[in-house]
């Protein structure tokens, strides 16, 4: 069974080996005389049927010499990545298709191994041969679908590997089992230590992939929630706090886009933690997440807060145009939030459905027409013009100068 299993393997990794990237990187190895791997996700994604787009390569010695040969060959710029930080020297090879080539840790591809987070990931192909090293039975993992450590205390070594856990279960539904859980939880404790980047790289994959609630449910359960968060959270709401993104896991979300379901996310455990606008936006900001994100998740929480005072035709459609391109974002919000915010929703929606065509006035305009200074008052006009055409009830500049002419008159 074990030697069918091997040979299907072979035949899926085949593909990886005849990438032009990884071939040029052989040929290299070959010349020099050293021992060069695929190794890690590429491996175990290629096995679950998944088409990698980067492989990470292993090199026994002289990464930097077949790194040049590489970017004389023109498979792309040689760029050292490793300065200032411990461990093997790795260098990117920035080409059209761009790849990492490493060297091996501890003078060995089997010692290298033992040094990695799961079984699944420590896999390695020789080039050019093929020849597959499984020392730690990841392919029966992978087939399992099951995430298992090489030794629990890889996961104390570097904490984020729990993080990394609860991410293959929900990019790649590979379940962790009770000695990942157990070593996550003893490393809990200094998950705390771990950059706030490299949680935000993690977390954004896991948000991002089309089931979140079963992977953050996972980290909670392993202690690190608040702390992967950067925000405390009560013992007790812990676990309701990770299953309330369940509702961002239905059918609907997941068709989105992946960078709409993370932002959706990121505004429903704001939601959830009753953060306001302005705290969630330094709370990501803090948390290294990016700057249009932040922003984006912040005006979502901002417009299902205001979205309980439009109770006007005119609040209503203040609210529509205030929503801009997060408008479905906005709704689909609400709608998880209760019987009468789905009312609410409802209500929105209907109404947008509805708008009317915009005027092309400028605040130029508005001084011109009415013999008003320029100031806040522009604003507050060209503002009201927005909505009046909304709703229907001007069209055309000529409509919207009589109109505006009107509201003042109204006004003295």
């Amino acid at each position: 069974m074990l030697s069918n299993q091997r040979k299907r393997a072979a035949e899926a990794l085949r593909s990886l080996r005849r990438r032009p990237e990884i071939a040029a990187l052989a040929r290299a190895a070959a010349r020099r005389g050293v021992d060069a791997w695929i190794v890690g996700g590429a491996i175990r994604d290629r096995l679950l049927g998944l088409h990698p787009g980067e492989v990470d390569v292993a090199v026994a010695r002289d990464v930097e010499r077949i790194a040049e040969d590489l970017e004389r060959a023109g498979m792309g710029r040689a760029v050292f990545l490793s300065r200032g930080r411990p461990g093997p020297r790795v260098f990117r090879i920035a080409g059209a298709r761009p790849f990492d080539a490493a060297e091996i840790e501890g003078g060995s591809i089997v010692t290298d191994l033992r040094r990695r987070d799961f079984t699944v990931n420590a896999l390695a192909l020789s080039l050019p041969s093929g020849e597959l090293f499984d020392p730690h039975g990841g392919l029966a993992d992978v087939a399992a679908r099951r995430l298992r450590s090489v030794r629990p205390e890889n996961i104390a070594e570097d904490p984020l590997r729990i993080l990394r856990a609860a991410r293959l279960l929900a990019t790649r539904s590979l379940r962790p089992d009770r000695g990942v859980l157990a070593a996550s939880r003893a490393a809990a404790e200094s998950f705390m230590r771990v950059a706030p980047e490299r949680v935000a790289a993690e977390l954004a994959k896991l948000l991002e992939a089309p089931r979140a609630a079963p992977a953050l449910t996972w980290t909670a359960r392993a202690g690190i929630l608040p702390a992967a968060l950067g925000l405390p959270i009560a013992p007790g709401r812990v676990l309701a706090v990770a299953r309330s993104l369940a509702a961002l896991d239905d059918a609907s979300v997941r068709r989105l886009r992946p960078g709409r379901r993370r932002r959706l996310r990121l505004a429903g455990l704001a939601l959830r933690l009753r953060l306001p606008a302005g705290r969630t936006r330094a709370w990501l900001a803090e948390r290294r997440w990016g700057r249009d994100e932040a922003r984006d998740a912040a005006h979502l929480v901002e417009l299902v807060e205001r979205s309980r005072r439009t109770v006007s035709r005119e609040e209503a459609w203040e609210w529509i145009l205030d929503a801009g391109p997060l408008l479905d974002d906005a709704l689909a919000l609400l709608e998880r939030r209760g019987e009468v915010a789905r009312r609410r929703a409802r209500r929105l929606r209907t109404l947008a459905r509805s708008r009317g065509r915009p005027v092309a006035v400028s605040g130029r305009d508005v001084v011109h027409w009415l013999g008003i200074p320029e100031g806040p008052r522009v604003g507050e006009l060209l503002r009201a013009v927005r909505v009046a055409a909304a709703m229907g009830t001007i069209s055309g500049r000529r409509a919207a100068r009589d109109w505006l002419v009107g509201q003042v008159r109204k006004a003295m």
